[in-house]
């Protein structure tokens, strides 16, 4: 309930920032997480459960798009991959506090307690927005669209017009679906891979399913570290594509480790591997830099609403369509081989993406 409801709104999340602002949209849909945590705490039958995780998920999806809008509306081209990479980051170790936290705040008090512990974050995220969090400088600019090797970018739509015509501008727009394609294989391989190791790990490696998810946790927090760092190098060579296909490039060796390395290696073998994994693939959050730098102001949340669309579309879909190896094979090697297979497709789609630099909105042109 809480992806489908996450993936189904990413779309109108993004237009709606666009046109309302990043600040209004986070508060209002804060407030919508916060009902949705209440709801599911309290719930008491499974339909209450159902509404309140559709909440949940509803409220949470409209955190990452105004984020990246806030991020394009304060700091200059040269800044954004390093604080896109740093937000990432802080996504990341809510989520592994999470994971850690709340089975043990259940075990000892019951998981009516140990969820509604969450309410405390979002409370304080709900201040932090309403009382520090302000439109930026840059967004009220609105310039023609950018160029790249000499042809536009992105459809000619002006600030004006409706929801469908600014969602038809950036559906009509070539680039982007490459950029669509790309995460919708790379993150449905990466989620595969995270859904079967735990698994893998118990029932191969002999591990304690505590301990075989304490091992997948390890891949998050390598990202943790890995993401800021590929968005300050991005900033730093000036080239966001680069960055993002030695991640993207990265993903198929390691895919093959867990396969043919992990296997027989024990606790020691496992634990590298993980780490190792999230440590070389924070290149994959540059894709939503990219695309921010390839669309005007007033479409950033627009553009950026449907490449996550297809990133969860990916994470949802594609685990399913690759479990048909491991049931029809009974391998966990045979299914991460075929997860190695979907990044390299990844790899190459990626390789056909257009960057366009970091000169910056300023080069765009005037406002107009």
């Amino acid at each position: 309930a809480y992806f489908w409801t996450y993936t189904a709104v990413q779309v109108p999340i993004g237009i709606m920032t666009d046109r309302l602002g990043a600040r209004r949209v986070m508060l209002a849909f804060m407030a919508v997480l916060l009902l949705g945590v209440g709801v599911f705490a309290l719930s008491g039958s499974y339909a209450q459960a159902l509404v309140g995780r559709c909440l949940v998920g509803l409220g949470a999806a409209a955190v990452w798009l105004p984020g990246l809008r806030l991020i394009n509306e304060w700091f200059p081209p040269e800044e954004r991959g390093r604080v896109t990479g740093i937000f990432s980051s802080g996504g990341g170790i809510g989520a592994t506090a999470a994971l850690l936290g709340i089975p043990l705040l259940a075990d000892r008090f019951g998981w009516r307690v140990g969820y509604s512990v969450t309410l405390i974050p979002v409370l304080l995220a709900l201040a932090a927005i309403f009382f520090v969090i302000r439109p930026g400088p840059l967004g009220a600019v609105q310039g023609p669209p950018r160029h790249v090797a000499g042809r536009s970018a992105v459809a000619p739509v002006g600030g004006g017009g409706g929801a469908l015509a600014q969602l038809g501008g950036v559906l009509g727009t070539p680039a982007l679906w490459t950029f669509n394609l790309a995460v919708l294989l790379s993150y449905g391989a990466y989620l595969s891979l995270v859904t079967w190791l735990p698994a893998f790990l118990v029932r191969s490696e002999g591990l304690s399913r505590s301990a075989a998810g304490l091992v997948t946790a390890l891949m998050t927090a390598g990202t943790i570290i890995s993401w800021p760092v590929a968005g300050f190098l991005s900033d730093r060579l000036r080239r966001r594509k680069a960055v993002w296909l030695f991640s993207q490039g990265m993903s198929v060796p390691v895919c093959l480790a867990f396969a043919f390395v992990v296997p027989g290696s024990g606790v020691g073998g496992a634990i590298t591997v993980a780490v190792l994994t999230g440590l070389v693939l924070g290149g994959m959050v540059t894709p939503f830099v990219m695309v921010a730098e390839l669309f005007p102001p007033h479409l950033v949340g627009t553009a950026s609403g449907v490449v996550n669309t297809f990133t969860f579309v990916g994470a949802l879909v594609i685990p399913v369509l690759l479990g048909a190896v491991l049931d029809v094979s009974g391998s966990f090697p045979a299914a991460f081989v075929a997860c190695a297979g979907v990044q390299a497709l990844a790899f190459l789609t990626a390789c056909f993406t257009r960057e366009a630099g970091l000169s910056g909105r300023a080069m765009m042109g005037t406002p107009s």
